[in-house]
């Protein structure tokens, strides 16, 4: 399976680590357009809102069922993130992957939406 991911997991942040024995595919875009705001510095959370906010610049890696495992202890999911399924472009050619969104509800219209993260 895909996972796409747009925050601390993507090569050179600090969680990178955990996708040590995944095998990374390509940089990617969302198809379609999602919120991404970052409100805690070093933690982006990506909105279930399609067709609102930019399209996300991130990473795809392969990766097996150990790994979605310890990925999910990571995000807090169920509870605090959930899981979906979108789809993301990469040189004309579109994936779908797994990507996780922020569950809880929040009033982002004075935040910044982000394109793409990079630590500050």
């Amino acid at each position: 399976m895909y996972i796409f991911v747009y925050g601390t997991l993507k090569r050179g942040f600090h969680n990178h680590y955990r996708l040590e024995d995944a095998e990374f595919i390509c940089e990617a875009t969302t198809k379609e357009k999602y919120p991404m705001i970052n409100i805690e510095e070093y933690f982006p959370y990506l909105l279930n809102k399609k067709g609102v906010g930019h399209y996300i610049k991130g990473e795809v890696y392969r990766i097996d069922d150990a790994i979605l495992a310890m990925i999910d202890v990571l995000e807090g999911y169920p509870e605090h993130y959930t899981r979906e399924t979108i789809k993301v472009l990469s040189k004309g050619i579109t994936l779908k992957a797994l990507v996780y969104f922020l569950n809880e509800e929040l009033d982002y219209s004075s935040l910044e939406l982000l394109e793409s993260f990079e630590e500050k």
